[in-house]
């Protein structure tokens, strides 16, 4: 078993940096595998000026960027212990 750490990868791509890899808030549904108003899990509320709207599963996690940040992570921890596949 190894670990791969993300935290120095991920330094400089936070929520407020230029080159993030993270979504911030993002509003939804965004889509059917999204929380939608009445889902008993949702994070839905009021928003002023926009009326009932729900968090999407999508805020507060990797964007595609970050995906891809994430994979070279894997992929280098991978190759650390000599892992080339099934």
């Amino acid at each position: 078993m190894a670990y791969a750490n993300p935290v120095d990868a991920c330094v400089g791509h936070g929520g407020c940096d230029t080159d993030e890899w993270i979504n911030k808030v993002v509003l939804g549904p965004n889509g059917d595998g999204d929380f939608h108003e009445g889902d008993p899990y949702a994070a839905c509320t009021a928003v002023y000026g926009i009326g009932q709207t729900c968090l999407s599963r999508e805020a507060f996690h990797p964007d595609n960027a970050g995906t891809t940040g994430y994979e070279h992570v894997v992929e280098n921890a991978l190759t650390a212990i000599g892992y080339t596949g099934a």
